[in-house]
Parts: structure tokens; C-alpha cells; sequence
């Protein structure tokens, strides 16, 4: 499985401001510098580019929710059609335009705008030869879809995008297969509901789980979902939050970074990429946060990493 990061910002999209980008181009600057002055006559431009930290190398990317999974034997998956999926899009139109069929699968965690604004835009939704499957948990996700796309919110409604669209109803806790794909939706505590997929190929394990409000009192339960969940080389899970803030939107449905990489722990995870960011944390206050509360306690059996548009993960 190839799996790939489209969008990782929470709850609205999060373009870099123009003081964000000065401060980090101040940073590079002074680093360049300082490096320059210890080596006059071996300073390599790339080279120092490439050694530079997070996020001075890379912006965290300011999209919403939007994964893409490509199985081994071509099936094509994507978790949530946040603001992510307009840039997926375009990297599909080629395929979708092409004249040949293309049959892609939207599996959807739940209809909060944030995780389904970026539908409209997505250019492979306008081709007659592109079939797109969505599954879900929620028993009217076309009619949620169409309210989005109601002429009083935007100017195209979902009959009008030329693809061939279906909706398949899923039961939690039940296994489907996509091709040779094997996925299980897991429920999740989030107001209005949300789901989580874990998805088998072989003997490798994808556990997709964004938009989930992790406490104390739910270790129990969670627990008891150990069986669909140990194990996995891969978590994708909302860590919105610090400790702190946690503390002060009990309700709100998302999970503090020190919780999203204990919840790791307790599933023998064996790399969790924290991702949801806070819309009102800018890039280095987002890394600041993980530094200081996500470390994992046993670093050689879990590997924390901080979700950034572009990543791509390998389960072969």
C-alpha cells in the first residue's frame, strides 16, 4: 500500500500568512549565515536546504482532511474530501480525462465541512468516464452531499458533475473489501459521530482514524477494540490539541497529542502520524506542541511523526 497526505489542517483551511512566512525565511536566513561563516569554502546551498528542520524545510500544508491509498494491485481509496482532495484532483485528471475508465473509492469518516468541503472541486467528480464508489457509515450521505451543493451554496449540484457516482451503506465493526483491500469501520467519539477504517492488504495494517476526542474514561472501551486495531504499521489520528487545550474543550470531539501517541502505545502501533492541526496553531507552534508532549515512552517500538501535505508512507 502507498499511502499519501493531501490535506492535514483541522476544522478550516490554514493558508501561511505573510508573518509566518517572513519569520521562517528571517530563520533560514540567520542559519545560512551561521553556517556560512563556519564553512566560506564548502557551503553547499543544497545541502544546507536539505538539513533544515521542520517546518523551516517544508510548510505543514494548510488543507483539510484528505488521504489517498493505493493498493498493491490498483485499487485507489481516498479517506475524506477536505480541501486536500482538490490538489489529488488534478494529479487524477490526466487519468480522469483521459478517455479510459477510472474507478476510484471515497470512504468517508463523517460530514463535518471540514472533511467534505473540498468535493466540488474535485475535477475527477466532472468526468463521464470516472465511477466513483463512496462508502460510509452514514445513511444519508448523498443527501448531505446534495445540501452542500444546493444553488444557494455553490453554483454546480451533484447531479450536474458528469461522474458516475454510487453509495454503499456500511456497518461498523463489519469487513468489506475493495479489490483485495480488506477494511473494517470503526465508531468513534466525535459529536454528530464519526468513523474510523482499518485497511489489510496482506499482512500490512492501515488504521485511518481522524476526528476522535480521546479521555481517560474511554481506555476501557477502547480496549475492547484492540482486536480490529493492534498492530498497525501505520495510524493516521487527529491530535488537534495540546494537554492544555484539551482540558478546556472536553466535548469538542478532538484529542490532545499527548493522548493520540498514548492511544499508539496502547495499540502497539508501530508509526502514528499526528495530523488535524489547530487552525489557530501556526506551523512552529504546532512542532513546539508535539516536541514537548508527544514522545513516545518506548521510542524503539512507536514512531511519532508530524503529518505534513506530500508525506507518503510505503506498506509493502
Amino acid at each position: 500500500m502507498k499511502i499519501t497526505l493531501f490535506g492535514v489542517r483541522g476544522s478550516l483551511p490554514t493558508p501561511t500568512t505573510k508573518r509566518e512566512h517572513q519569520e521562517k525565511l528571517l530563520k533560514i536566513l540567520k542559519l545560512a549565515k551561521e553556517e556560512w561563516k563556519k564553512h566560506p569554502n564548502t557551503f553547499s546551498e543544497q545541502e544546507f536546504i536539505e538539513s533544515l528542520p521542520l517546518p523551516l524545510d517544508q510548510d505543514l500544508g494548510g488543507n483539510t482532511t484528505c488521504v489517498y491509498l493505493e493498493g498493491k494491485n490498483g485499487e485507489k481509496v481516498i479517506f475524506d474530501m477536505g480541501t486536500g482532495i482538490r490538489e489529488l484532483g488534478n494529479q487524477l485528471a490526466p487519468l480522469a480525462f483521459s478517455g479510459q475508465p477510472l474507478d476510484l473509492n471515497i470512504l468517508v469518516s463523517h460530514t463535518h465541512w471540514d472533511h467534505i468541503q473540498g468535493w466540488p472541486f474535485f475535477k475527477p467528480g466532472y468526468s463521464p468516464s470516472t465511477s466513483i464508489q463512496f462508502f460510509s457509515c452514514i445513511p444519508n450521505l448523498e443527501e448531505r452531499l446534495i445540501r452542500q451543493q444546493h444553488p444557494e451554496n455553490f453554483p454546480i449540484t451533484l447531479d450536474q458533475m458528469a461522474s458516475k457516482k454510487s453509495f454503499t451503506l456500511w456497518k461498523e465493526f463489519e469487513s468489506y473489501a475493495i479489490g483485495d483491500l480488506k477494511i473494517v469501520p470503526i465508531s468513534l467519539r466525535h459529536p454528530g459521530s464519526c468513523t474510523a477504517y482499518r485497511v489489510r492488504q496482506g499482512s500490512k495494517k492501515f488504521l485511518f482514524c481522524t476526528d476522535v476526542e480521546y479521555r481517560e474514561e474511554d481506555r476501557e472501551h477502547l480496549l475492547g477494540l484492540k482486536p480490529h486495531i493492534s498492530g498497525s504499521d501505520l495510524l493516521i489520528i487527529d491530535a488537534q490539541y495540546s494537554t492544555s487545550e484539551a482540558e478546556k474543550k472536553i466535548g469538542w470531539g478532538h484529542t490532545a497529542v499527548s493522548k493520540a501517541v498514548e492511544f499508539a502505545e496502547l495499540m502497539e502501533i508501530k508509526t502514528v502520524v499526528l495530523t488535524h492541526h489547530e487552525p489557530d496553531h501556526d506551523d512552529h507552534e504546532v512542532i513546539r506542541i508535539i516536541l514537548e508532549e508527544g514522545k513516545a515512552k518506548q521510542p524503539e517500538k512507536t514512531q511519532v511523526l508530524v503529518a505534513r501535505e506530500g508525506m507518503t508512507f510505503l506498506l509493502d
